[in-house]
């Protein structure tokens, strides 16, 4: 019953981005504005002129032109509601992309190379289509939430401990690498080329995982070392240190933003003059509808609907996902609807954001989990290092 409604949900999601995002940005004439800047190489808005070519492949290099004309906006300092808006939406972004991240190590999803395995694919179609289309459509293929401690486990716990470098390496040095001023600080071609290099973060981040857990993996050379890579005390302690740090990068640009945007509603004078209607909270964080006949008046307007969208509907399929991922183990007796739990996610979204709140109920389930099977080792009287040294001798007897 719990994976057939939050399907049912997601399917639904998936409709709603593609009419919010896709048929929306059709309508109000955005792509429309795009396709007549990228087709002459112009950035928006300034109307300079960029280089084309960036790969080798020119249908790729075309690709690019596309998601460059909708960035550019964003990041070139020209509309400061749009680059608070996409400052909010990078923390939270990137906690759902670790949450994500996540969900492909772990052994129920990766040892059977289920979708949900294939976080890298996933990236790449969200940069492309939309993750408020890919999401909802992606994390229908994941498993609900069970008291069974097999599906929170990883095969090691290097793969959790590789999530924090890749993402600051993956993730979070190419995003402010790419928001860097221009002219001042990079030059006009340096930016275009690191707005596009971000587009690649999904490989980015595969690249830093993969480098981190091979250097480390080399060390383990023992069976002991093998079982205390499984070990539930050591994998629910990788998790918690991944789990604080996704929350770091929740809070605070949710609490920036929102104490920023609250400042220029309360103290319009402390602002230029525009500066206010840009950072009010209607103009970050309520979108437009996608059935009003409003038409963007520059590709930075459209552009700034197109996201706003976006990062909405990926607060609603990562709460979606992250709920019924969680209530069978936190509230086993609740059935389907659980009161307590949304009361949860509602508070824990005005201290954290909606993705902080997905991923404190993810940690919770997970502790509750690692929790009963560190009880079972207990309750056997033998701790891990002992079951490691015992399996050693029998494999030296053999």
């Amino acid at each position: 019953m719990h994976l057939i409604v939050r399907n049912a949900i997601l399917i639904g999601l998936a409709v709603s981005g593609y009419v919010a995002l896709w048929q929306f940005a059709t309508e109000n004439g955005t792509f429309s504005l795009m396709k007549a800047d990228s087709s002459q190489n112009r950035l928006p808005g300034t109307g300079q002129k960029y280089t084309t070519e960036f790969t080798r492949w020119s249908w790729l290099d075309e690709f690019l032109r596309s998601l460059l004309t909708i960035f550019w906006p964003m990041v070139n300092g020209t509309r400061p509601g749009s680059s608070l808006m996409c400052f909010y939406f990078a923390g939270q972004g990137i906690v759902a992309w670790i949450l994500t991240a996540l969900e492909g190590q772990r052994q129920l999803n990766k040892n059977s190379w289920t979708v949900a395995s294939l976080t890298t694919a996933y990236g790449l179609l969200f940069q492309g289509l939309g993750i408020g289309v890919i999401g909802p459509i992606f994390l229908a293929f994941t498993p609900v939430g069970k008291q069974s401690t097999s599906h929170v486990f990883v095969n090691h716990k290097t793969d959790i401990d590789a999530m924090i470098p890749a993402t600051i390496g993956g993730i979070i040095v190419p995003t402010i690498l790419m928001s860097l001023h221009a002219p001042t600080i990079v030059s006009l071609e340096q930016k275009v080329d690191l707005i596009r290099l971000w587009q690649f973060f999904p490989l980015l981040f595969r690249l830093g995982q993969r480098v981190w857990t091979s250097f480390i993996l080399v060390r383990l050379s023992t069976y002991k070392d093998e079982l205390a890579e499984k070990s539930p005390r050591n994998q629910r302690r990788a998790f918690r240190r991944v789990y604080i740090f996704g929350l770091c990068c929740a809070a605070i640009p949710h609490v920036s933003t929102i104490a920023v945007s609250i400042t220029s509603l309360l103290f319009p004078t402390f602002f230029a003059n525009n500066i206010p209607a840009e950072f009010h909270p209607t103009n970050l964080f309520i979108p437009v509808s996608p059935f009003s006949v409003k038409q963007a008046g520059t590709v930075g307007e459209g552009a700034h609907w197109f996201l706003q969208w976006d990062m909405t509907l990926m607060f609603l399929t990562y709460l979606v996902w992250a709920y019924f991922a969680v209530v069978k183990v936190i509230y086993p007796s609740s059935g389907v609807l659980s009161t307590s739990l949304l009361l949860r996610l509602a508070g824990w979204s005005l201290i954290f954001g909606p993705m902080g709140a997905a991923m404190l109920a993810v940690w919770k389930r997970d502790d509750i989990v690692f929790e009963a099977e560190e009880q079972k080792i207990k309750s056997r009287k033998i701790s891990p290092e002992e079951v490691a040294a015992l399996a050693q001798a029998r494999d030296k007897n053999a």
